[in-house]
């Protein structure tokens, strides 16, 4: 196994724990839980998880060259937190392991993590940390935005019904 593979496997691998994090917040949730706003934000477990989804499949977008342009990136950062009627916790979990999966698939084919990837500077001025695009810096900034949202997730879960993410894990710690 070559040293990106190696790198690649272990950014999958960090990133398959905040997905099981953020399926965590979900069990033995109905609908109208999974919507609820309990606390001071304005965020719901729905919202949030369609948020990083949405999140996900820009970033994949960007490292495949298949991005859709981004014509106004803040209409579709908004919109990547809107909840449809018809939306469930099982199709939204549903999405999230055909957006990891997908992603998994793009880096894995990825031969160079150090690749620069092309950021219109519209985009730029919100994930800008003094460093160059690389497949490697979005695959971590990935890292980051799930494992900010999944603690955001454990606060609104705990504050529906009392459940952490210990006792959802099965850890209780």
């Amino acid at each position: 196994m070559t040293s990106t593979a190696n790198e690649t496997e272990l950014i999958l691998r960090l990133l398959d724990n905040q997905y099981d994090a953020l399926r965590n917040v979900f069990s033995g949730l109905t609908e109208e839980q999974s919507r609820s706003v309990p606390s001071a934000s304005s965020m719901s477990l729905a919202s949030l998880l369609n948020h990083l989804i949405s999140g996900h499949i820009a970033a994949d977008g960007r490292i495949t060259g298949t991005s859709d342009g981004d014509s106004d990136p803040v209409a579709t950062w908004t919109a990547g937190w809107s909840v449809d009627a018809d939306e469930t916790i099982d199709g939204r979990l549903t999405r999230l392991d055909a957006t990891a999966a997908h992603f998994a698939a793009t880096l894995r084919a990825e031969p160079d993590l150090g690749r620069i990837v092309e950021i219109p500077d519209d985009v730029v001025q919100w994930i800008d940390q003094g460093v160059p695009f690389t497949v490697r810096f979005l695959a971590l900034h990935q890292i980051e935005e799930w494992a900010r949202h999944a603690g955001h997730a454990d606060v609104i879960r705990e504050s529906i019904d009392g459940a952490t993410a210990g006792t959802l894990d099965g850890s209780a710690w």
